[in-house]
């Protein structure tokens, strides 16, 4: 897309329907070192000093003020001292020998070079991929640690069992004060509360039982689905039977015992850590493939442009 709006708008301000050969020059493969004469071979190490000299002999030549000057040459010209100047951008423009970034991305490239290193797409990937990851771990220690709570105090003890259910009202009332059509989230204040009054029962008659258990399994239930939903409406029955399984499994390992719920949330905190220590070195993984695979494709690319500067030399 860069290539073909820079031929475009030189062939559009030119006098003619070419571009000009400058332009055509930092096109092609390595052109930012062919036209501003730097050796690529010897170029592990920047060197800034030729490349603001080169640079600025060859800006006084294409500047649009002056005679046979060119804006858009001018323009692509300074991308390419910048991209030879910025050691991320010169390493991405050194595996394919192309440029491709937008022209209409410069600006955010130069906030990029003046702020810090802007991560690359693999590093975008992995790093979103990583976020959810960790944040979909770290909400579910979050409930379990809540229903534990519930579980081991609340339903124990009258003093904190009153204002929960207090507490449950006030959502509930909240919930109809704006007015949300259907769904369970209208119910849902109430399913909890009775699983917190069936499990508070059942402890104190018979200890961790088949009451306590349907109790638990409610609360959980609740407590996943409001998790998982985001719309009003009333979920799918495939939604509702896997939270129900779900709901009956978590509460059958669980049974109101503190041990239990401390397996759960020691695994949690132990699966975080390996993702957070796990993703970095993926990171690194899939940006090695993918610059290798950008490698093979950039000799390709010079290869096919060598093909091409010798097909057209020996017809003129």
């Amino acid at each position: 897309a860069k290539v073909k709006r820079s031929m475009d708008m030189a062939s559009s301000n030119g006098d003619s329907d070419k571009p000009s050969e400058a332009m055509m020059q930092l096109l092609a493969p390595d052109g930012y070192y062919a036209y501003l004469k730097i050796d690529k071979s010897t170029s592990a190490e920047i060197d800034e000093d030729l490349i603001k000299k080169n640079y600025r002999k060859l800006s006084l030549k294409h500047h649009p003020d002056k005679p046979g000057g060119d804006a858009d040459t001018f323009r692509l010209l300074n991308r390419a001292q910048k991209v030879l100047k910025t050691p991320k951008l010169k390493q991405q423009y050194d595996i394919l020998g192309l440029d491709l970034d937008d022209d209409d991305e410069q600006h955010d490239d130069d906030a990029a070079t003046d702020g810090g290193d802007q991560p690359t797409t693999s590093q975008g990937i992995v790093h979103d991929m990583a976020s959810m990851v960790l944040t979909t771990i770290l909400q579910l220690g979050v409930r379990t640690i809540m229903m534990a709570f519930v579980s081991l105090l609340v339903v124990r003890y009258r003093w904190l069992l009153y204002p929960a259910l207090a507490f449950l009202g006030f959502i509930a009332f909240r919930n109809h004060s704006i007015a949300l059509q259907g769904g369970i989230e209208l119910i849902s204040p109430f399913l909890i509360g009775t699983g917190l009054l069936i499990m508070y029962q059942s402890s104190a008659e018979t200890g961790s039982g088949i009451l306590y258990w349907l109790g638990e399994s409610l609360v959980i239930a609740m407590f996943t689905y409001n998790s998982v939903s985001t719309t009003p409406q009333l979920p799918s029955p495939l939604v509702l039977g896997g939270t129900a399984v779900f709901s009956l499994v978590a509460a059958l390992w669980f049974r109101g015992k503190f041990w239990n719920y401390a397996v759960v949330v020691t695994f949690e905190l132990f699966l975080a850590i390996f993702v957070a220590m796990a993703f970095p070195v993926m990171e690194m993984v899939l940006e090695a493939i993918l610059n290798e695979k950008l490698k093979k494709v950039g000799e390709k690319v010079r290869l096919q442009h060598k093909h091409m500067e010798k097909y057209y030399s020996s017809k003129t």
